[in-house]
């Protein structure tokens, strides 16, 4: 249907801070910003390879370079922001994936639980591989 009208339909004004108004948008911002600690520590992941490939005086200057106390907050609001991502990501992961069951869907609480048995075996495995190896 062709609109053949020279009004423009009503648009209401939308402030920049209309996530503020709800407590469930304040709580879907902050899980989006969580992005932010990611791209931040995944830069400093990144440094460290290239640093790691410079040799030992460049490798030297980038372990000095994370034992400085703003480094050290950094990583640790990345930690939190990481943790945060991981939980509410799991709380969500069965609303996004329906998985039938003989003729029954499956309830939310298996899938997040063998999310983190997974996670937990994963962490565990790689800890276990850094130490021997």
């Amino acid at each position: 249907m062709i609109n053949t009208s020279k009004r423009r339909p009503y648009t209401p004004p939308m402030t920049g801070g209309w996530w503020r108004h709800l407590g469930f948008y304040r709580f879907y911002m902050l899980r989006e910003a969580t992005a932010i600690p990611a791209i931040w520590f995944s830069l400093e992941l990144l440094g460290g390879a290239v640093m790691l490939n410079g040799g030992e005086a460049d490798w030297a200057r980038f372990v000095a370079f994370l034992q400085h106390p703003l480094v050290l907050v950094l990583n640790l609001v990345s930690l939190l922001a990481a943790i945060l991502h991981t939980v509410t990501w799991f709380q969500l992961a069965p609303k996004a994936s329906i998985i039938v069951v003989g003729a029954h869907k499956l309830p939310p609480q298996p899938i997040v639980t063998g999310l983190w048995v997974v996670t937990a075996l994963f962490s565990l495995a790689l800890l276990a591989f850094a130490y021997f190896y």
